[in-house]
C-alpha cells in the first residue's frame, strides 16, 4: 500500500459504494458539457465543475475498491505472490494517491485544469495497467501449470485433487478438508450417480460408512447407497456461479474443487476487468469532451460500425496470412436503426468476433504450408454478419464454418487462465497449421485488438457492462455462431458490483481464502459498504 495515503483515508473511500451511471446519464452530461465547452467564463467552468467534482469523489472509490479487491483476493490462488499483480496494486495505489493527495478539489478554474491534467495521466496509464493485468494472468497460469506451492493452495495441487475421482476406493484427502467441493455430509445433496442420473444423498446412511466411503464407496455390507461419483457443488458453487459448467454435467471435466476454483477466479477477474472498464470510461469521456470536443457515449448507427469492423478485420487477416481473407457478408434487415452506445466498444467487440471467425475458417479449410493452391483459397466459405434490431436489443450474429468447438471445451473459451503462450509463438503455430479451434479462439492474440490474449472474456465483459451479453453456440465439425446482444435501453446501468457485494455473493469466499492464502490481512476491508456517494450527474 502506498505510504503517502493514510490508511483511514483509503478505508474511507474503498468502503463506499460506487455511483453507477446509465448510458442516458453519460450521453446527457456529455451533450451538456459540449454545449458549454466553448462558452468560456463562468458558464463553461460551472458546467465542467459539476462533472469534475463527481469524478473527484467517484474515482478514488473505484480505484480504492480495485486495490482492495486485489488485496482481499476472493480467488483461491495467492495472487499477491504474482509479480505483475503486485506491480498493478502499486500502480493503483499511486493513482489513488495522485487523486486524493496530489490533486486539489476542482473548485477553481486553475484547480480544474490541474484535475484534468491528472485525468490525462491516469488515462495514459490505463494501457499499462491492462498489460500488467494480462501479464499477471499469464504468470498465474504458468504458476498453476507448474504447481507452484507459493501461489497454488495445497488442496488444488495434483497430489490433493487426484483427478477428483475415487480410484480403487481411495478418496482424495480434500474430500474431508475442503468444504468448497465437498460440503457437510449431514445435509442432503444432489450428486451425479454412475447411472448418469441425479440422485439425492441420504444423510442418515453416511454414518454407516467404514473407512474412506466404505472402501468401495457403499454403505455397509449390504451395498446401500453408493457414494457420489461426482459431486454437484450445490451448496457452494451454485451460490456464486451461473456458468454452464456448473449446470451441465457433461461439462464437469474435473473435480468439484477445481471447477469451483476456476469459476471463482473467473468471477473475480470479470469483476476486476469491469472495474477497469468503468473507471476508464469515466476518465476518457471527460478528457475527450474537454480536449477534443466529442463525447464517447453517442447515438450510433450500428451497421456503419459493423461494416468498418468487417473491412478492418479482413485487411488485418490478409496482412497476417498473405492472401485474400474469406468474404464477410453483412446482412441487415433494418439498416437504419440507431441506438445509444459507445462506438469504439461496439467496434472492438465485432472486430474480435470477426477476427476469430476469419481465423477459424482459414485454419479449418486450408493447409498453411507452401503447397496451398490459389483455388483452395477461393473456395473458403464466407463469414456471415447478421444485424437484427428489436424493441429491446440490437443483436449481431457472426457465423463461420471454421470447424466448431467440442461441447466439453466450450467453457475453456471464457477462462482467463489458459493463455500461456506469447503472441509470437501463437503466430508461429498458426503458420504451421498447429492450432485447433479451441486454441485459436482462446489464444488469438497476434492480431491487434486488446493485444494481450484476453479477447473473448474481455469482449463478453464489455457486452455485459451496459446490459448486453455475448454467447457462443458451436457445432463441432461445422462452425460457430457468436451472438452479441446490445441493450437498446438508455437506462441500462453499469453492470458491475461493489467489492463487498462480490465477496458476500459467495458463502465459500472465506473457505477459499482460508485454504489459499491465510496470511492475507483481511482486517483492512470493511465487512460491508454502507456509505454511498451523494454526487450525481
Amino acid at each position: 500500500m502506498n505510504s503517502k495515503v493514510p490508511k483511514d483515508m483509503f478505508r474511507r473511500f474503498a468502503s463506499k459504494e460506487m455511483t453507477k451511471l446509465t448510458l442516458s446519464q453519460y450521453y446527457t452530461a456529455g451533450r451538456h458539457l459540449l454545449k458549454h465547452r466553448n462558452s468560456g467564463g463562468d458558464a463553461g467552468f460551472s458546467a465542467f465543475q459539476l462533472t469534475a467534482k463527481f469524478l473527484y469523489s467517484e474515482l478514488p472509490v473505484r480505484i480504492g475498491q480495485a486495490v482492495t479487491g486485489l488485496k482481499q483476493n476472493p480467488s483461491p490462488y495467492n495472487i499477491r505472490q504474482v509479480q505483475q499483480f503486485k506491480a498493478l496494486m502499486d500502480n493503483y495505489a499511486d493513482d489513488f494517491s495522485l487523486l486524493v493527495d496530489g490533486t486539489p478539489a476542482p473548485n477553481t478554474p486553475a484547480a480544474n485544469e490541474k484535475f484534468v491534467e491528472t485525468l490525462r495521466r491516469l488515462k495514459s496509464k490505463y494501457r499499462i495497467n491492462m498489460w500488467m493485468l494480462s501479464q499477471g494472468l499469464r504468470e498465474l497460469s504458468s504458476a498453476i501449470n507448474e504447481h507452484n506451492p507459493q501461489i497454488v493452495p495445497g488442496f488444488l495441487l495434483p497430489d490433493a485433487t487426484a483427478t477428483g475421482r475415487r480410484q480403487e476406493g481411495v478418496v482424495p484427502q480434500h474430500y474431508y478438508s475442503s468444504t468448497l467441493a465437498y460440503p457437510d455430509l449431514s445435509a442432503p445433496m444432489a450428486y451425479l450417480a454412475p447411472s448418469g442420473k441425479m440422485e439425492m444423498t441420504d444423510p442418515s446412511q453416511w454414518s454407516q460408512l467404514s473407512g474412506p466411503l466404505g472402501g468401495e464407496g457403499t454403505c455397509g455390507s449390504s451395498g446401500g447407497v453408493s457414494a457420489p461419483h461426482q459431486w454437484r457443488p450445490n451448496r457452494v458453487c451454485s451460490e456464486f456461479c451461473d456458468e454452464a459448467s456448473c449446470r451441465n454435467p457433461r461439462l464437469w471435466f474435473s473435480d468439484g474443487t477445481q471447477r469451483c476454483a476456476e469459476n471463482q477466479t473467473r468471477r473475480f477477474f470479470d469483476w476486476l476487468y469491469s472495474m477497469n472498464l468503468g473507471t476508464q470510461l469515466l476518465i476518457e469521456d471527460h478528457v475527450a469532451i474537454h480536449d477534443y470536443g466529442h463525447n464517447l457515449v453517442q447515438i450510433i448507427q450500428p451497421l456503419e460500425i459493423a461494416n468498418r469492423a468487417a473491412h478492418d478485420a479482413s485487411v488485418i487477416c490478409q496482412r497476417h496470412y498473405g492472401f485474400p481473407a474469406p468474404v464477410i457478408k453483412v446482412i441487415a434487415p433494418t439498416p437504419g436503426v440507431t441506438t445509444t452506445y459507445v462506438p469504439h466498444y461496439l467496434y472492438s467487440m465485432l472486430f474480435q468476433l470477426l477476427k476469430n471467425a476469419l481465423r477459424a475458417t482459414i485454419e479449418h479449410h486450408a493447409k498453411m504450408g507452401e503447397g496451398m493452391q490459389q483455388q483452395q483459397r477461393r473456395r473458403m466459405p464466407m463469414i456471415k454478419l447478421v444485424m437484427s434490431s428489436g424493441d429491446e436489443d440490437v443483436t449481431f450474429k457472426v457465423s463461420d464454418e471454421g470447424g466448431g468447438i467440442p461441447l466439453s471445451q466450450m467453457d475453456a473459451i471464457w477462462s482467463y487462465l489458459k493463455t500461456t503462450k506469447d503472441p509470437a509463438s501463437v503466430a508461429s503455430s498458426a503458420k504451421n497449421g498447429a492450432l485447433s479451434s479451441i486454441t485459436f479462439m482462446k489464444r488469438a492474440s497476434d492480431m491487434p485488438l486488446f493485444g494481450v490474449g484476453d479477447g473473448l472474456p474481455m469482449t463478453r465483459q464489455i457486452a455485459r457492462y451496459f446490459g448486453g451479453d455475448l454467447d457462443l453456440v458451436s457445432m463441432e465439425g461445422v462452425g460457430t455462431d457468436a451472438y452479441l446482444h446490445l441493450s437498446r435501453s438508455r437506462n441500462a446501468v453499469e453492470h458491475t458490483s461493489d467489492l463487498s457485494t462480490l465477496l458476500d455473493s459467495s458463502s465459500a469466499s472465506e473457505s477459499l481464502m482460508g485454504f489459499a492464502h491465510a496470511d492475507i490481512d483481511t482486517a483492512a476491508m470493511p465487512a460491508s459498504a454502507s456509505s454511498s456517494s451523494s454526487v450525481s450527474v
